[in-house]
């Protein structure tokens, strides 16, 4: 609670500290501005010159200002929650999982940046499971019509990864896409499911319709819509080689604090962080991935 408490005091500060820099930084933009309308007399270029500079210098300040708070934050705090949750967890901030197994369900398209951070892996409730933050880009090169190169980056994934084992191998193959993915038409078969709500949102791939039937039980379906209304974000799975995938498309780095979120408190970023580990992480009970589920199906 201690630790709580102290990065509290230092989020606080920091915040503070912030609004004196931007005030300070804004008064001498407005300086700035002043002198260089009155000498040369371009109101676009008097203010875009001191504009860049603020932003430039207070973003600067900010990332320095704010890389201790969020290197405690992460090594105490969120390593807390996470062992609270399981001690057969372990965290590494800095680390994240291979794009070999990321790429390997074959969904998304291979990306000239990968990278992440925040991996969470060991066992659940029995289960071998591992989670992280990724970020793919793909760098999209164009030409006008003067042959002048244009570079852009287009982000093919930002969000949560997450693998989890079956107890049993299996070798169907199916897939739970968002209706952004599942117009690709490459996963197998058509598998239509009896909740209508959930046709509405995903679409069902496989190349054994008996397998994905018992793959995708009722609570799980249920527990698959409550994920993507609690999130309210794409969400897309593959169940290959007795493994389960899921992609959750959160556009934007899951674990990293939030300068203006409370870590005390009702609502606070911490429980905020606990309950969404959690809802990833209670996929296992749906799945009753820690029973040998499969044994009377010969999958």
């Amino acid at each position: 609670m201690n630790d709580i408490k102290n990065l509290e005091n230092k989020r606080l500060a920091i915040l503070s500290n912030l609004k004196m820099v931007l005030l300070f930084l804004s008064g001498l933009a407005v300086l700035a501005f002043t002198y260089l309308y009155f000498s040369s007399d371009d109101f676009l270029f008097s203010l875009f010159i001191p504009s860049f500079c603020v932003i430039f210098l207070y973003q600067t300040y900010r990332n320095f200002i704010v890389k201790n708070f969020n290197y405690e934050f992460k090594n105490k705090l969120l390593r807390e929650i996470i062992t609270n949750i399981s001690p057969n967890l372990d965290y590494f901030p800095n680390k994240f999982i291979d794009k070999k197994e990321f790429y390997y369900p074959n969904i998304y398209k291979i990306a000239d940046f990968y990278g992440g951070n925040d991996l969470i892996e060991g066992k659940f409730k029995g289960v071998n499971i591992k989670l992280s933050d990724l970020f793919l880009q793909e760098e999209i090169i164009t030409y006008d019509e003067k042959g002048n190169q244009k570079v852009r980056y287009e982000t093919i994934f930002k969000g949560i990864f997450f693998i989890a084992d079956f107890n049993k191998f299996f070798t169907s193959k199916t897939y739970v896409l968002s209706n952004k993915i599942a117009f690709l038409n490459k996963f197998g078969n058509r598998a239509y499911m009896d909740d209508v709500e959930f046709e509405k949102c995903f679409k069902t791939f496989t190349n054994d319709q008996i397998n994905a039937r018992y793959v995708l039980t009722p609570n799980f379906m249920e527990r698959v819509l409550k994920i993507k209304n609690y999130f309210k974000k794409e969400l897309n799975f593959a169940f290959l080689d007795s493994k389960i995938y899921i992609y959750l498309e959160f556009n934007y780095d899951s674990f990293e604090p939030k300068l203006h979120n409370s870590l005390i408190g009702e609502n606070s970023i911490l429980e905020i962080y606990e309950k969404n580990i959690l809802e990833i992480l209670n996929l296992v009970e749906e799945l009753n991935l820690n029973n040998k589920i499969w044994k009377n199906y010969g999958i």
